[in-house]
């Protein structure tokens, strides 16, 4: 081979060279050159380490971890944001608890809690001795069935990712979130999801098993870091009030205003997915044909409630009806068969609610004159209010009519609702269901 060509080849083999060099130079975030994960997945994932930590609440009473989860590095200055629930025993008694890091590579640290947004499962901390790269979040949409790349550490395994494609936005919810058929496991919680270019486009958040899990939008995390706050832990729980009544009240207002569409139930019109968020199922004893009371029954609930704390939720929406008819029993038979009941659909104890507060009614000239009249409609309403979160309470109720052998019950319970919209919405359920 004469000297020009040998020259030729070098030169053309020292471009290939670069332009390689160039390819992996792409940065995720910051001042960071990492490959991209759609370039070489099983490899170059391992170039987020440092960027990807374990979040633990560390109870030193127990000397000890109570709970982990994910996180992830977003700015030079050591943000990391992470899910609430996963600091949210921290928030509901930071007397007990403190947060650590712990990196890939065994280190660890304290982190400072910064601010949280409640609604969207997301808080963002600070990082005392932050990498000096970071995860940028993406401008792009995420296009349906793009890959997404989840990463985290379950089950206190190890970082960890996993691969899957974005289904778009799940129908049945108030709020946004992106479905992802990908398998986050617990301590998943919290973790970036990627896409193709290293942005993240979204916080992994839950997953309902088989493939089926659930990304919080970047835009939510980002809006979170953009406010640049910082919460006094006095004012925690003042602030989740406040964040719950900003995200309630217009999405409970909204049912107020609006028409409930018609659905039949036992026959008669009535209503049930009242909006997007609210699914439905239903049965009856049909098959049954041994049954004494002929019964057919729907419960709906919106898609959305907010998870507090493990002994805690707010934000529930739930209805149902049950109708029954005897068919075999004699009017006094029937009465006493018949047990209706109501319960709260949110979690809470005595430490964070009071007792519920009860009054029964009956509809005006409906009045039984006896107790076992079997013609009558009462109206059963129960609160109870929250004690850490001045301005919110949980509301029961209750209508039931009784007509010779048939019974049709109703009942609603909603959670973390303020007073005035307690009536309004009873109101609306009573004229609705009656």
């Amino acid at each position: 081979m004469d000297k020009k060509r040998i020259i030729a080849v070098l030169n053309f083999a020292v471009c290939l060279w670069l332009y390689g060099l160039q390819a992996q130079a792409q940065s995720i975030g910051g001042d960071s050159a990492t490959p991209r994960p759609g370039d070489n997945d099983t490899q170059s994932f391992e170039a987020y380490y440092d960027q990807v930590y374990q979040i633990r609440v560390v109870s030193p009473q127990a000397g000890s971890k109570s709970s982990i989860g994910s996180g992830f590095q977003v700015s030079s200055d050591g943000l990391i944001v992470t899910n609430y629930h996963v600091v949210s025993s921290f928030v509901q008694a930071p007397q007990n608890h403190r947060i650590e890091y712990q990196s890939h590579t065994g280190q660890k640290g304290s982190l400072e809690l910064l601010d949280f947004d409640v609604i969207h499962d997301l808080a963002v901390l600070r990082h005392s001795s932050p990498s000096p790269r970071y995860l940028e979040f993406s401008s792009d949409l995420l296009a349906k069935g793009e890959t997404v790349y989840a990463l985290g550490n379950p089950r206190d395994f190890g970082t960890s990712l996993v691969k899957g494609p974005n289904n778009g936005m799940v129908e049945h919810s108030y709020n946004d979130q992106i479905l992802f058929s990908g398998s986050l496991n617990p301590g998943m919680s919290g973790g970036p999801a990627v896409n193709a270019s290293g942005r993240v486009v979204g916080v992994n958040v839950a997953t309902a098993g088989s493939q089926l899990s659930f990304l919080v939008p970047a835009k939510n995390a980002l809006d979170l870091v953009n406010a640049a706050r910082a919460i006094d832990r006095a004012d925690y729980q003042a602030e989740i009030a406040s964040q719950i009544k900003q995200w309630q009240r217009p999405r409970v207002q909204e049912l107020i205003d609006n028409d409930w569409a018609v659905e039949k139930f036992a026959g008669n019109d009535l209503f049930g997915e009242i909006r997007k968020d609210f699914q439905c199922w239903g049965q009856t004893n049909e098959s049954n044909k041994e049954r004494d009371i002929a019964s057919v029954s729907k419960s709906c609930r919106a898609g959305n409630s907010v998870y507090l704390d493990s002994s805690l939720s707010a934000g529930e929406l739930y209805f149902s009806f049950d109708h029954l008819r005897a068919v075999t029993l004699n009017s006094l038979q029937f009465t006493s068969a018949i047990r209706p009941w109501m319960s709260a659909n949110n979690s809470s104890n005595y430490d964070n609610s009071t007792s519920y507060r009860c009054h029964v009614d009956f509809l005006e000239g409906e009045e039984p004159s006896q107790k076992n009249d079997a013609h009558y409609t009462r109206i059963t309403t129960c609160i109870r209010e929250f004690k850490k979160m001045p301005g919110l309470y949980d509301s029961l109720l209750m209508l039931e009519r009784i007509n010779g052998l048939e019974q049709f019950v109703s009942h609603l319970s909603i959670s973390a609702i303020e007073r005035d919209q307690i009536s309004q919405l009873n109101r609306k359920f009573i004229e609705e269901s009656l």
